[in-house]
């Protein structure tokens, strides 16, 4: 067959494009990496699998008014002050009375600035059970 002179006619592949053409094609996804550890080497662990695996009991931790101890996302165990939500370790029972007691100091401050009577009676003339709009 002759080749076709002028325009329209095919430009011939190059010899390492034939050569590509004829080696098989691998029609194969690429596989997923192992996600296993295969050494104990500090620079192959996986970080942020640290879990807790003893389980939450009722006297496990010391009781504290106004705070709760409970599992956190991951099975970590943590204190949450009740009253704004911050966490503590459940065995730093000092940082947490020291922060319901820095809530309480700021309640006080606010109730001495606002008048303790004047504020209960503005929020009760707001729809609520005692009397108002309901």
């Amino acid at each position: 067959m002759a080749r076709k002179v002028g325009k329209g006619s095919k430009k011939p592949r190059s010899t390492a494009k034939r050569e590509a053409q004829k080696s098989r094609t691998v029609r194969m996804l690429p596989k997923a990496k192992r996600d296993y550890i295969i050494d104990d080497r500090p620079s192959q662990r996986k970080k942020g699998l640290r879990t807790c695996n003893v389980a939450l009991t009722k006297a496990k931790y010391e009781n504290v008014p106004g705070t709760r101890v409970q599992a956190a996302p991951g099975g970590r165990h943590v204190r949450v002050i009740i009253q704004d939500g911050k966490t503590f370790d459940p065995g730093n029972v000092s940082g947490a009375r020291r922060h319901l007691k820095k809530l309480a100091d700021e309640a006080a401050e606010l109730a001495r600035i606002h008048g303790g009577e004047a504020r209960n009676s503005c929020r009760n003339s707001h729809g609520g059970p005692d009397g108002g709009f309901l």
